[in-house]
């Protein structure tokens, strides 16, 4: 019989649960208020599309930047005024800060052109706000003719006109 309170009480006891500790682990993980799978978003500015996403996973945070979180690879269509792909941008991670209207693709980002012009990198901001995207990582930049390195990237979102720093690359030079 005393056995038995003994592992009543061990059992009791072990069971208690200090509501400081809890409320600490509780405090100290921001959850978020909605986890979406297989997501399609769409961006339009007056009436038009301008961006699509899509993520194979979403989470949506209320009192933390950034407040949403990409993952599981990630994909965004750039879109020009007559709705025509202007670029592709495929991740496998991405962060949006809603505030700030900006996005940091992150892991394996490429861009690729309506012309076939092709950027990797392993991290490309994209700011709404400025209608810009841009990298301070190493950046390699394939064309039909040329492949350029360098550290440091600046683009408009259709990958048209683009700048890069500290350039080098093998390149096909015309002196016709």
């Amino acid at each position: 019989m005393t056995r038995i309170i003994v592992l009543f009480l061990f059992l009791f006891f072990s069971c208690l649960n200090n509501p400081n500790s809890v409320r600490d682990f509780d405090e100290s993980k921001e959850l978020p208020l909605e986890v979406l799978r297989e997501v399609e978003i769409l961006h339009t500015e007056k009436g038009k599309l301008k961006v699509k996403i899509f993520s194979n996973q979403i989470k949506r945070f209320n009192n933390q930047v950034p407040q949403i979180i990409l993952s599981d690879k990630v994909k965004v269509i750039f879109y020009n005024d007559l709705t025509e792909v202007k670029s592709i941008l495929t991740a496998e991670n991405a962060s949006i800060d809603e505030n700030q209207k900006i996005m940091i693709a992150k892991n394996n980002v490429v861009l690729i052109s309506s012309d076939d012009k092709k950027l990797e990198t392993e991290e490309l901001i994209w700011d709404n706000n400025l209608d810009k995207i841009y990298s301070q990582k190493e950046v390699k930049i394939t064309t039909k003719k040329n492949i350029v390195l360098g550290k440091g990237f600046d683009s408009t979102p259709d990958f048209k006109k683009y700048s890069i720093e500290n350039i080098q690359g093998v390149f096909n030079i015309n002196t016709n």
